[in-house]
């Protein structure tokens, strides 16, 4: 027997498409940050220190479940 997975609620299909959408927005935007701090300031490294930390987070997050790692998750 096969579960059904509701089409809507919390947690649904639909939530993890609509958050997926959400973090590639937010990786584009922190990425369109990044660029143009790296070509207009000479030394960029300590400005695009908090940018890439914030990518990897949210890369770690959605990406490689790490959360659900922690909690004892289904991933």
């Amino acid at each position: 027997m096969t579960a059904v997975t509701p089409a809507t609620g919390p947690g649904t299909y639909n939530d993890r498409v609509r958050l997926g959408w959400i973090t590639a927005a937010l990786l584009a935007v922190l990425t369109l940050i990044e660029y143009a701090v790296a070509i207009n300031v000479e030394n960029p490294l300590i400005l695009l220190l908090p940018f890439v930390l914030a990518k990897g987070a949210l890369i770690m997050d959605f990406f490689m479940h790490i959360r659900k790692l922690k909690t004892g998750g289904d991933h």
